[in-house]
This record gives structure tokens, sequence and C-alpha cells, in this order.
């Protein structure tokens, strides 16, 4: 039982409502750990970051009366170890950008007071968190992922690559050379004794069948099992895939164009590649159309 001061209705006799300032005593429960956000449909974080945090660039480095301090670091706005735009989050919280994305980041949940999909300081639910965008994020801000090390328990050898699986660094490594091999070998495939015969005037290979093969392969071996790479394999309400799931298709197209380039480049400028490429090009508009959003603009001012 505490007191507060509000306001409150009270009926005169006269027939009037009257405003009337009092103090009341109220049964106040604590505040609940986590206020989860469900009014309107979560954003991507990427959209989230990208969209409805570095668009809002009038309002970067410029805090209200009693945001100075990072809700995250703990530092004065103008204090940041590293360089940073100190903006503020769709809940009201004001803290630096380093430090927002070093919170989406960090994996370990017995050292954080929220989900990583929650403001760090109020415990908002903000968006929906998926591994490959965090990892995309992250690169692309220069911050490090942390590399968890797995107990003896769980470490293993991956069955398919042979790696010794024991942090979520090499957890990320074996996948990617799953992916690596993938590539390698349905690429040989087009090429062998049976093989479909080319749909190209040209008589190129189908890239883009290759590259299908290759999610096919992936999906079908349980991966990606990498934290770093985790997305939802949900649809949003108009039926598009998650931007995670756009993000490890186009983490894939674009192992497989490195490929192409370096150990096989005289394929480049068939008709084959260019119609993987324009599949690709329609993934990253896919992308793009997630992270835009209404009054998207590219980038954001400032040092990030």
């Amino acid at each position: 039982m505490r007191q507060i001061e509000g306001t409150v209705v009270t009926y005169e006799r006269n027939g009037e409502f009257v405003l009337t300032n009092k103090f009341l005593a109220v049964n106040a429960q604590a505040p609940p750990p986590h206020r989860p956000q469900t009014a309107t449909p979560l954003p991507s974080l990427f959209r989230y970051v990208d969209n409805d945090l570095l668009r809002r660039r009038a309002e970067h480095d410029r805090p209200l009366y009693g945001h100075s301090i990072c809700s995250a670091c703990g530092k004065q706005n103008s204090a940041a170890t590293t360089k940073s735009t100190y903006l503020p989050l769709t809940c009201g919280c004001w803290m630096h950008y380093r430090c927002f994305i070093g919170h989406v980041a960090y994996q370990k949940p017995h050292l954080r007071r929220y989900p990583k999909d929650c403001c760090p300081a109020c415990g908002m639910q903000l968006f929906i968190w998926e591994g490959i965008v965090a990892l995309t994020l992250a690169e692309r801000t220069n911050v490090l992922m942390p590399d968890a090390k797995f107990t003896p328990h769980e470490a293993y050898v991956d069955e398919n690559t042979g790696v010794y699986v024991a942090s979520d660094k090499t957890q990320y490594e074996s996948d990617c050379a799953l992916i690596s091999a993938l590539i390698h070998s349905h690429f040989l495939a087009l090429f062998e004794l049976g093989a479909p015969e080319s749909r190209f005037a040209d008589g190129s290979p189908d890239l883009t069948a290759c590259y299908y093969a290759v999610l096919a392969d992936l999906d079908s071996y349980g991966r990606p099992r990498s934290k770093w790479l985790t997305f939802s394999r949900d649809k949003k309400q108009d039926g598009e895939m998650s931007v995670g799931f756009l993000l490890f298709g186009m983490l894939v197209a674009l192992k497989m164009r490195g490929f192409l380039n370096v150990y096989h480049a005289a394929i480049v400028g068939t008709e084959g590649w260019a119609d993987f490429e324009n599949a690709r090009e329609g993934l990253q508009r896919r992308i793009l159309a997630d992270v835009r959003g209404e009054g998207w603009s590219w980038g954001a001012n400032g040092h990030v």
C-alpha cells in the first residue's frame, strides 16, 4: 500500500463533475520485468534500426532534459568510449547506437536484465530478434559478436563437415563450411553425365537451379545451427518471409557468387549467370522492402 497524488473526478450535488487533487491509498504492484509490445506487429530488427531509429536524424545527439545518460552504458551522451550517435529508442529511452547494437548482439541470458528483443533499460519489446540480422548489424557497426564457449557436454563434431564445434564462432564456421561444400558439389553436378540440359540458348549451366538445390540441402540438414545465423521461419501477416530468412538466402547467394567469380570466372556474363544475378537482385529488393517502410531514407548522418 502506498500513497499517490492524482486527479479524481467527483460528482457534486449540483450535477457537475469536479476535478480535485487528492492523495489516494492504492495497492501498487511491482512493474513487470518485461513489457511486451502487442498493439501493432513488431518490426524486424533490421527495419527497426534502419527505418525507426536511423532515419530520425533530426533527433540524434539532442537528448531531452534528463536523458543525457546512456541507458545502456551509463555514460554521458558525449562521453562514449567510441564515438557514436546518441539516439532515442521508440520506447523513449536514450542510448548510444553502438551500445544498442552491442545489446542486441550479446547472447548471455544470465547476464541480461531483459531479452535481447527489448529495451535494456525499460524492458519494452521493440522488434523481432534474429541472429543473422544481429550479426549483419554488428559487422556493419564493427561490434564483435560474443563468442560463447560450449561446455564439454555441449561440444560436438559436425557430422557433415568434420569440424569440432566448441563455441558460437566454430558453429558459425561449420555452417559456412557446409554452405561452401554444397555450392561446390552442386555446381559440379551440373556438368555430370545425365544432368539436365541447359535451358539457355548459350548452353550455360542453370546456376539458379544450383542455388535452390543448395538451399534445399541446407534445409534438409537442419541448417543453420549457429546462433549467429538463426532466423524465423514464420511468415509475416503480408505473407512474406522474415527478413532473417531472406538474409540467409542472400548469404548463400553471395558465397556462391564469390565461388564462381574466383574459380569459374568464364561463366560470368553467360545467360545462366544473368539469370542467377536477377534472382539475387530480386532477393535484395525483398530485403529492402522489409527494411524501408514508410518514410524510409538512406542511412543516417554522423557516426554510428
